[in-house]
C-alpha cells in the first residue's frame, strides 16, 4: 500500500478515474525520463490495482455464496453400518 495514499476510502469510479490519470501521467513521465516520478507513480498504480482485485475477488465470493448457498458444508460421503 502506498503511504500517502488511503485507497480502501475510494469508491469503485474513482479507482477506475485515479488508474486512468495515473497511468496518463506515468506515460508522460515516462516520455520525459524521469525515473524517480516514474517510481512513484508506479507504487500509487500498484495499490490501486491491489485495491481494485481485492474488491472483485471480494464481490466475486459474496455472489457464489449467493449462488451456491451450501459450497461450504461438509460433504458426507457415507456411513458404516454397524
Amino acid at each position: 500500500m502506498h503511504p500517502f495514499l488511503d485507497v480502501s476510502k475510494l469508491t469503485d469510479e474513482e479507482i477506475v478515474e485515479r488508474l486512468g490519470k495515473a497511468y496518463t501521467h506515468m506515460n508522460y513521465q515516462i516520455a520525459l525520463g524521469h525515473t524517480p516520478t516514474v517510481m512513484s507513480i508506479k507504487d500509487v498504480i500498484q495499490a490501486l490495482e491491489s485495491e481494485r482485485h481485492s474488491r472483485m475477488q471480494k464481490a466475486m465470493a459474496e455472489e457464489t455464496a449467493k449462488k451456491y448457498p451450501n459450497l461450504n458444508d461438509p460433504i458426507e460421503l457415507g456411513k458404516l453400518e454397524d
